[in-house]
């Protein structure tokens, strides 16, 4: 049998030692080993009475010594391993870690593959890093039985815990699931609790009216204006006692399912520690299962490890500030501006990796589907919306402070004008991504998407009705600086002339060429009229298709958006280097990050999904 190329082993033999070796670094942080007394990894035979051993630890030598081709046969010859099952390598690196720890702490040299302390210690710690438990017997003779686990819990993780049974209906197999006592649960609930209410109810950091930064006494210009923000920003952040909680989880705990889940379904991932990352860059999140979307989806959020404010930056002060959509104040209908939004996504879902982020991917063991944010695409390419761009990099928001949009031209311009700049700054509570009654407006990652404009911006969008300034809201405070050209031609240069954060792509043409087209913008294709016609259900279509035709909207049964020919050559032509880009700053969180950032890099390789990127 030819292991290395077995379609069962996804990884190579490196890979899987390089696994492995991150899954007892993660355990041995978990328990309070520090790198720097860890044992050296690495590929290697060794021998007991026995045998050969597929794991060996040589105390003396400070290695552990892991045949991986002797590993990589049990694992083809077990049915019950497939695909490299990389439980099994996070078991073995979590058992590997405590028996180290026991070296370090007691100078226990114990053998790997009969210690039963440190197997329960790895099933104990697979739970609260969210991976379902395998149903138990529950007799005491039985490796299964969950009470050794439990008094791990207890005596390593001082975590009083217990077992629930439940149905996963994604896998559709009963699974058990580690849970808080009821006693813990109030616990812990109650000191999150406290953390999260006083995150919410602090007061944002202001100037004072008579300080720097009023219209009567701007900062002199956007750099030093920015600069005040930062240090308030990181000021505020260091007090911030549900922040600096958040940021040094090491699991998450679901308080509303009472449950441990994996730790990128947690919606405080973009807040973690990401090795080797250098901002900005991207968060993988598992969005919460939907009624439309059963297996859930992944968003790629900026990461807000250094954020306690979003920005928003603009050339000149306007009051009331409101998105696109609402800047009308006699306008009460707006079919004529849904419906572009409704023909953009007619037009996205035929693109080739659009059609992969929806249908999903495998990527290693994990089923991938992101999500494509279509109304904050529209946001991003010339569309009207009810939404207001927001960013997490300071540099973004700086460059919209010193320029405006030439929409003739379709390039944004150094501002020359004599008014005032002014630069936002939104901060970031406990609840700011949460969907709360009574309050109507709602804040989102647009993040990375299929196409650049909103990856390159680290995008933010926050949701507003008709009556809403966003200059008003709670959690807004901006400040005014003074344009000083040499100032704006210098942030105008770094930015490339604005192509890094407005990129030339297939999209930016094409839908540009439709909005400036008086004719071409009008034609409605039967797809996004039904579109339309299914977003508004309380919307007589009688009536959206007789206000269309009022507004001069052609509604064409032959009419199909569509991208052209030469535009889907182009597009193939460069696929591999626009996927190396967006794949650049793209992070999974956990040990096994890294081997997933280096599989979807990859994924133009896989037969499976060539179709997205090169033609037949």
């Amino acid at each position: 049998m030819n292991l290395q190329n077995s379609s069962r082993f996804i990884m190579d033999e490196i890979e899987t030692l390089q696994l492995l070796a991150a899954f007892f670094h993660e355990a041995a942080m978990f328990i309070g080993v520090p790198k720097e007394n860890s044992p050296e990894i690495v590929m290697g035979i060794g021998f007991s009475a026995y045998g050969i051993e597929f794991i060996q630890i040589v105390y003396e030598r400070r290695k552990i010594l892991v045949n991986i081709p002797f590993l990589r046969k049990i694992i083809a010859t077990t049915t019950n391993f497939t695909n490299d099952a990389p439980t099994l390598y996070r078991t073995f690196g979590y058992k590997l870690a405590y028996i180290w720890y026991r070296y370090l702490v007691a100078g226990e040299k114990r053998c790997f593959n009969n210690d039963l302390d440190s197997y329960f210690f790895a099933q104990a710690l697979n739970a609260v890093k969210g991976i379902p438990m395998s149903p138990s017997t529950m007799t005491r003779c039985d490796l299964n039985d969950k009470e050794p686990i439990l008094k791990m819990l207890k005596s390593e993780f001082g975590m009083e815990c217990m077992v629930n049974r439940g149905y996963d209906k994604v896998n559709r197999q009963i699974v058990e699931a580690l849970s808080f006592t009821q006693t813990e649960f109030l616990r812990r609930g109650e000191e999150l609790a406290k953390l999260y209410n006083e995150s919410i109810s602090r007061h944002m950091p202001t100037i004072d009216n008579a300080g720097l930064g009023t219209v009567e006494n701007p900062f002199p210009n956007v750099d030093e204006a920015a600069d005040f923000i930062l240090k308030k920003e990181q000021e505020y952040l260091r007090t911030d006692s549900y922040r600096q909680r958040i940021n040094n989880e090491q699991f998450f705990y679901d308080f509303q399912r009472n449950y441990f889940r994996i730790s990128w379904a947690s919606p405080n991932v973009a807040y973690y520690h990401l090795e080797d990352a250098e901002y900005p860059c991207f968060v993988a999140n598992q969005l919460e299962p939907t009624e439309e979307f059963k297996t859930p989806r992944f968003s790629l959020k900026p990461s807000l490890r250094k954020n306690k404010f979003l920005y928003r930056g603009q050339a000149e002060f306007f009051s009331p500030c409101k998105p696109s959509l609402f800047r009308d104040s006699n306008k009460r209908y707006y079919v004529d501006d849904m419906i572009q939004i409704n023909e953009m996504e007619v037009l996205l879902r035929k693109h080739p990796l659009v059609k992969l982020f929806e249908q999903g991917f495998l990527l290693m063991n994990e089923f991938i589907r992101f999500k494509v944010n279509y109304v904050g695409l529209s946001q991003h390419y010339y569309n009207r919306t009810q939404l207001l761009d927001l960013t997490s990099d300071i540099e973004v928001a700086k460059f919209f402070a010193v320029t405006t949009l030439d929409i003739e031209n379709d390039c944004y311009v150094e501002y020359r004008g004599d008014k005032l700049g002014v630069l936002y700054y939104y901060d970031i509570k406990a609840d700011t991504f949460t969907i709360q009654k009574g309050r109507k407006y709602h804040v989102e990652a647009i993040g990375k998407q299929p196409f650049m404009r909103s990856g390159n911006q680290s995008g933010f969008l926050i949701d507003l009705e008709r009556d809403d300034d966003f200059n008003l809201l709670p959690n807004v405070r901006y400040v005014f600086f003074r344009h000083v050209p040499s100032i704006t031609s210098r942030i105008f240069k770094e930015s490339y002339n604005g192509d890094k954060y407005m990129p030339q792509e297939i999209l930016r043409t094409h839908w540009y060429n439709r909005i400036t087209n008086e004719v071409e913008k009008k034609n409605i294709s039967l797809e996004a009229l039904e579109l339309n016609i299914k977003r508004n259900p309380h919307e007589s279509p009688v009536r959206i298709k007789t206000e269309l035709e009022k507004k001069g909207f052609n509604i064409n049964s032959e009419y199909k958006s569509v991208f052209t020919e030469e535009e889907l050559e182009s597009y193939y032509q460069n696929s591999e280097s626009i996927w190396r880009e967006f794949c650049s700053n793209i992070h999974f969180y956990g040990p096994e990050g890294k081997l997933l950032k280096k599989h979807l890099l990859n994924l133009p390789n896989d037969k499976r999904y060539r179709w997205a990127f090169y033609r037949d």
